[in-house]
Protein backbone atom coordinates (compact mmCIF):
# COMPACT_ATOMS: atom_id res chain seq x y z
CA UNK A 1 0.00 0.00 0.00
CA UNK A 2 1.42 3.30 -1.09
CA UNK A 3 1.47 5.72 2.06
CA UNK A 4 0.83 9.54 1.86
CA UNK A 5 4.28 10.35 2.88
CA UNK A 6 5.77 8.36 -0.10
CA UNK A 7 3.07 9.72 -2.68
CA UNK A 8 3.72 13.18 -1.73
CA UNK A 9 7.42 12.66 -1.79
CA UNK A 10 7.28 11.88 -5.57
CA UNK A 11 4.63 14.17 -6.61
CA UNK A 12 6.15 17.27 -8.99
CA UNK A 13 3.71 20.23 -9.16
CA UNK A 14 3.98 23.36 -11.13
CA UNK A 15 2.53 26.45 -9.41
CA UNK A 16 1.55 29.38 -12.15
CA UNK A 17 0.96 32.64 -10.89
CA UNK A 18 1.72 36.26 -11.87
CA UNK A 19 2.09 37.43 -8.14
CA UNK A 20 5.43 35.99 -6.78
CA UNK A 21 4.35 36.05 -3.31
CA UNK A 22 1.83 34.16 -3.98
CA UNK A 23 3.60 31.61 -6.34
CA UNK A 24 6.14 31.22 -3.18
CA UNK A 25 3.87 31.00 -0.38
CA UNK A 26 2.15 28.17 -2.72
CA UNK A 27 5.69 26.58 -2.69
CA UNK A 28 6.75 26.93 0.66
CA UNK A 29 2.99 25.50 2.18
CA UNK A 30 3.40 22.63 -0.52
CA UNK A 31 7.34 21.88 0.31
CA UNK A 32 6.09 21.25 3.76
CA UNK A 33 4.36 18.45 2.57
CA UNK A 34 7.35 17.28 0.47
CA UNK A 35 5.87 17.80 -3.06
CA UNK A 36 8.68 19.04 -5.45
CA UNK A 37 7.02 22.98 -6.77
CA UNK A 38 8.33 24.29 -9.94
CA UNK A 39 6.64 28.31 -10.64
CA UNK A 40 5.64 30.25 -13.64
CA UNK A 41 4.94 33.37 -13.46
CA UNK A 42 2.74 33.54 -16.84
CA UNK A 43 0.72 30.94 -18.72
CA UNK A 44 2.74 30.28 -21.76
CA UNK A 45 6.01 29.43 -19.21
CA UNK A 46 3.80 27.38 -16.92
CA UNK A 47 2.81 25.34 -20.58
CA UNK A 48 6.41 25.06 -21.19
CA UNK A 49 7.18 23.79 -17.71
CA UNK A 50 4.31 21.40 -17.97
CA UNK A 51 5.65 19.82 -21.31
CA UNK A 52 9.18 19.55 -19.92
CA UNK A 53 8.88 18.28 -16.00
CA UNK A 54 5.82 16.33 -16.78
CA UNK A 55 4.31 17.06 -13.51
CA UNK A 56 1.73 14.83 -11.55
CA UNK A 57 -0.43 18.22 -11.06
CA UNK A 58 -1.00 22.08 -12.24
CA UNK A 59 -2.17 24.77 -9.57
CA UNK A 60 -2.66 27.71 -11.98
CA UNK A 61 -3.95 31.12 -11.14
CA UNK A 62 -7.19 32.47 -13.45
CA UNK A 63 -5.82 35.90 -13.99
CA UNK A 64 -2.53 35.59 -15.44
CA UNK A 65 -0.54 38.43 -17.89
CA UNK A 66 -0.24 36.45 -21.24
CA UNK A 67 -3.77 34.08 -20.98
CA UNK A 68 -6.38 33.21 -18.87
CA UNK A 69 -6.11 30.04 -16.56
CA UNK A 70 -8.94 29.07 -18.22
CA UNK A 71 -7.13 28.24 -21.40
CA UNK A 72 -4.19 27.09 -19.52
CA UNK A 73 -6.13 24.36 -18.21
CA UNK A 74 -7.96 23.90 -22.12
CA UNK A 75 -4.44 23.54 -23.66
CA UNK A 76 -3.51 21.41 -21.21
CA UNK A 77 -6.70 19.23 -21.79
CA UNK A 78 -6.04 19.24 -25.58
CA UNK A 79 -2.71 17.92 -25.22
CA UNK A 80 -2.56 14.07 -25.12
CA UNK A 81 0.85 14.16 -22.85
CA UNK A 82 -0.76 16.65 -20.18
CA UNK A 83 -4.38 15.57 -20.76
CA UNK A 84 -4.83 13.56 -17.75
CA UNK A 85 -2.89 16.03 -15.52
CA UNK A 86 -4.98 16.95 -12.91
CA UNK A 87 -5.50 20.78 -12.70
CA UNK A 88 -6.17 23.13 -9.43
CA UNK A 89 -7.22 26.81 -10.19
CA UNK A 90 -7.32 29.18 -7.79
CA UNK A 91 -8.67 33.12 -8.06
CA UNK A 92 -8.24 36.59 -6.12
CA UNK A 93 -11.28 37.87 -7.93
CA UNK A 94 -14.76 37.63 -6.64
CA UNK A 95 -16.19 34.55 -7.71
CA UNK A 96 -19.52 33.46 -9.06
CA UNK A 97 -20.63 30.00 -9.21
CA UNK A 98 -20.63 31.00 -13.19
CA UNK A 99 -16.36 31.79 -12.79
CA UNK A 100 -16.50 28.03 -11.05
CA UNK A 101 -18.53 26.11 -13.86
CA UNK A 102 -16.27 27.51 -16.48
CA UNK A 103 -13.21 26.36 -14.69
CA UNK A 104 -14.70 23.04 -14.28
CA UNK A 105 -15.69 23.29 -18.00
CA UNK A 106 -12.35 23.78 -19.03
CA UNK A 107 -11.11 20.79 -17.30
CA UNK A 108 -10.37 22.26 -13.45
CA UNK A 109 -10.57 18.98 -11.29
CA UNK A 110 -10.76 21.85 -8.31
CA UNK A 111 -11.11 25.83 -7.86
CA UNK A 112 -10.43 27.82 -4.75
CA UNK A 113 -11.28 31.70 -4.52
CA UNK A 114 -8.20 33.01 -2.49
CA UNK A 115 -7.53 33.43 0.54
CA UNK A 116 -8.30 29.72 0.43
CA UNK A 117 -7.97 27.54 3.77
CA UNK A 118 -4.14 26.12 3.94
CA UNK A 119 -5.22 23.46 5.31
CA UNK A 120 -8.31 22.54 2.90
CA UNK A 121 -5.88 23.23 -0.48
CA UNK A 122 -3.44 20.75 1.01
CA UNK A 123 -5.98 18.19 1.62
CA UNK A 124 -7.38 18.74 -1.96
CA UNK A 125 -4.22 17.93 -3.57
CA UNK A 126 -3.53 15.21 -1.71
CA UNK A 127 -7.00 13.34 -2.13
CA UNK A 128 -6.68 14.53 -5.85
CA UNK A 129 -3.31 12.71 -6.39
CA UNK A 130 -4.23 10.10 -4.31
CA UNK A 131 -6.90 9.11 -7.16
CA UNK A 132 -4.24 8.85 -9.37
CA UNK A 133 -1.54 6.45 -7.55
CA UNK A 134 -1.78 2.22 -8.58
CA UNK A 135 -4.33 0.78 -6.78
CA UNK A 136 -2.49 -2.52 -4.49
CA UNK A 137 -3.43 -5.58 -5.42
Amino acid sequence: MTSRKNLSKNATIVIIDDDAGIRESIKDLLALENFECVVADTGQGGLKLVESMKPQLVVTDVQLPDMSGYQVCQNLKRDPVSKDVPVVMITGRFTEPADKVQGFESGADEFFAKPFDPVLFVARIKSILRGLAPQAA
